[in-house]
């Protein structure tokens, strides 16, 4: 099994947060989750990489861009498009069966979520929508 780099695990973790639709007080809490989780100084580092390639925001902003009444995801635009092309998944594809697409290439591509937290949340999301749309044709 192939095995993605950290800084794409945590990104992919926020790809999976944007399309769970989640709101500023989530993307807190899986910043939280994932700092206690991966521990306070390699989160930072993953994000400070992450954010100097323009590929997430980082919670300061994300918190600046609330007071000013403009929700923002921590991915940005080219950290989702990042994520389509790791996963080699079609941007134009329904955004309502991304978390099925997300799902359905990590069973069958041989890439392994190695970091726990961020394996642990991914799964969580993809269990919550089949939940919440069991009947929903699925690609």
């Amino acid at each position: 099994m192939a095995e993605l780099m950290d800084k794409e695990q945590v990104l992919m973790a926020y790809y999976a947060q944007y399309y769970r639709e989640a709101s500023t007080d989530e993307v807190r809490k899986l910043d939280a989750r994932l700092s206690e989780g991966l521990g306070e100084a390699r989160y930072a580092e993953l994000m400070e990489e992450l954010i100097d390639e323009g590929l997430a925001i980082g919670m300061a902003e994300v918190e600046k861009r609330e007071q000013q009444a403009s929700p923002a995801p921590m991915a940005t635009n080219e950290g989702m498009l990042y994520i389509n092309n790791v996963l080699n998944l079609q941007s134009y594809a329904v955004e309502e069966h991304q978390l099925d697409y997300l799902q359905n290439h990590l069973e069958t591509s041989g890439l392994e979520l190695t970091l726990e937290p961020v394996k642990s949340y991914i799964q969580e999301v993809i269990d919550k929508e089949a939940d919440e749309e069991p009947n929903s044709n699925r690609p």
